[in-house]
């Protein structure tokens, strides 16, 4: 049987230090049947001249744009995308050799519509699996459990294969900043029938100083709300979720408000009385659904109760 071909997706800005490593370790993947798109998006450095130099192997195709953010950027990929499979890499992370070859075999072997692995996340100066329960099939509240209450997989694009037509007719929202990704997850579950999860990490995730999530100014609406907050609640409006997996995403939303109403008191980022007003709407709207949400254990329940209480305590 002929082998499927993969195509994988990278949005590049920004990124000539990383991006060789990132082409490199996808090129010279064991599983060898791929595409790579590499779309650069109106990038300032070198990373565009970089990407070109890959261009003669014949599996490379580079699409150079002016600037519009990763979603359009992504986008544009799938759009020129002709593999059975559609998954992706960001420009400043990597692949485990084996991850493409792991993946398709997995997919194939279970005819699973979404396959999800595990990922290695970089902690100082070393890498720590994010891989803590076993195999398995997984449901939509699994799924959302797992970008929610934990990082066991994430909401990420760059640890999920699609099959190709899981992703017809959908796209990534382009007027979210973040959580773009788990939006398109949550509109390709709409679309599968079946969810798998590998449990080994297959994807070295590069945790940069510089990103979006890692700078807490920029997770600031200039509507005086919270952006991650907000991507939620379009994840919720634009879905068909259960109200089981609506309860447990209330949650983590009353959480979000928590935690960030407590940088406010405590100083460590001023947004204004408005924002701390439009937090304290949503811990009283979130409260319930997250104390009644049995997805939240005790501990971290009562964790979040001396938060919201106290909120200027240090703990």
């Amino acid at each position: 049987m002929e082998e499927p071909k993969v195509s994988i997706i990278v949005p590049v800005y920004k990124a000539e230090d990383t991006i060789s490593c990132c082409i490199e370790s996808i090129l010279g993947q064991t599983y060898r049947n791929i595409e790579l798109i590499l779309v650069e998006d109106g990038s300032p450095d070198k990373s565009g001249a970089i990407c070109d130099k890959y261009s003669s192997d014949s599996r490379v195709t580079v699409i150079h744009n002016t600037n519009h953010g990763v979603s359009y950027t992504r986008n544009i990929g799938v759009k020129h995308a002709t593999g059975k499979y559609i998954t992706f890499c960001d420009a400043d992370d990597y692949y485990v050799p084996d991850h493409v070859e792991k993946n398709v075999f997995t997919a194939l072997k279970q005819d699973s519509d979404i396959t999800i692995s595990g990922y290695y996340i970089e902690q100082g100066e070393e890498f720590v699996s994010s891989v803590h329960i076993p195999s398995g099939q997984m449901s939509e509240i699994d799924v959302v459990r797992h970008f929610t209450v934990d990082d066991e997989f994430g909401g990420f694009c760059w640890n999920k294969f699609y099959k190709r037509e899981v992703l017809q007719g959908i796209k990534f929202p382009e007027d979210l900043a973040i959580l773009e990704d788990t939006y398109l997850l949550c509109s390709a579950m709409e679309n599968s029938k079946k969810i798998y999860y590998l449990a080994e990490p297959l994807y070295y995730y590069c945790d940069s100083q510089s990103s979006v999530t890692r700078n807490v100014n920029m997770l600031y609406s200039e509507y005086d709300t919270v952006k991650y907050i907000d991507s939620y609640r379009k994840i919720l409006v634009d879905h068909h979720l259960s109200q089981k997996s609506v309860n447990i995403i209330h949650g983590r939303m009353f959480e979000m408000s928590v935690d960030f109403r407590r940088l406010e008191y405590q100083g460590l980022r001023y947004g204004g009385p408005k924002l701390i007003k439009n937090l304290e709407v949503d811990i009283k709207h979130f409260c319930n659904d997250y104390y009644c949400c049995d997805e939240f254990p005790l501990k971290r329940k009562l964790k979040y109760t001396i938060k919201m209480l106290l909120p200027k305590l240090h703990c």
